[in-house]
């Protein structure tokens, strides 16, 4: 009888449980760029919030926005003997007017034709003509590159009149206003508070536009010229 023979074939080693130490490596190196990149990623978004959050405040309360702006600005200093030192100051109203959307720029713009918004601006006179030269070189700024809004050239011919009078170069701007915007509600208010306080100034060829602008006024807000009425001598809305 033929024994049975117990035939053993070696086996290969078992690997032992776990990673190698190339592949931990990679998994320490992963998890380090993971934990860099999230870091990065809520800093940007902590940076991000904060931005917006900003250009939020100033949307929605975009003149006094402007206002704290402005004062905030730093004076621009030039070492060049040629180079006024309120030159970049300048620009940087002008940059700022022409990126805003059309709605605060236009709260911004009529802000500039009321003498309480400068006269609340700063505490001392001497500032106060500073920033208000300074802005109206922002807005001739602004007008040579888009010369288009009667509301700008509005706002320009109040800032002119501010500082010198209302000169030649003032009625200039005054009139561009009534050729640009001759029918826009909002301009026309502001504009007939403007020209009312400087009425016995005006040639006679503007009494036309004047009066246009008070019977704007008195179709869409007739309580702006009973206010106006107060202080100059307009007619009724009912008599117009």
């Amino acid at each position: 009888m033929r024994g049975n023979t117990l035939i053993i074939t070696p086996t290969a080693k078992p690997e032992r449980d776990g990673l190698r130490w190339p592949d931990r490596f990679g998994l320490v190196v992963a998890g380090a760029v993971g934990v860099l990149a999230l870091f990065a990623g809520l800093k940007m978004m902590t940076s991000l919030s904060s931005a917006y959050r900003t250009a939020d405040i100033f949307y929605q309360q975009p003149v006094a926005g402007f206002a704290a702006w402005l004062l905030a600005s730093p004076e621009p200093v030039d070492v060049a003997a040629d180079t006024d030192p309120d030159d970049g100051q300048a620009r940087a109203i002008a940059d700022r007017l022409l990126l805003l959307p059309v709605s605060p720029r236009r709260a911004i713009l009529s802000a500039m034709t009321n003498d309480a918004f400068w006269s609340g601006l700063a505490r001392s006179q001497a500032e106060r003509r500073r920033l208000i030269a300074v802005s109206s070189r922002g807005l001739d700024e602004a007008l040579s590159r888009a010369p288009l809004s009667g509301a700008m050239w509005l706002a320009a011919a109040k800032l002119r009149t501010l500082q010198d009078g209302f000169d030649a170069r003032a009625e200039t701007y005054l009139r561009r206003s009534y050729v640009l915007a001759p029918k826009e509600a909002q301009v026309a208010a502001d504009r007939l508070a403007f020209t009312a306080s400087i009425r016995p100034l005006l040639r006679g060829d503007i009494d036309a536009d004047f009066s246009r602008d008070i019977r704007i006024v008195c179709q869409t807000a007739p309580g702006r010229n009973r206010a106006l009425s107060r202080f100059f001598a307009l007619p009724d809305c009912d008599r117009v």
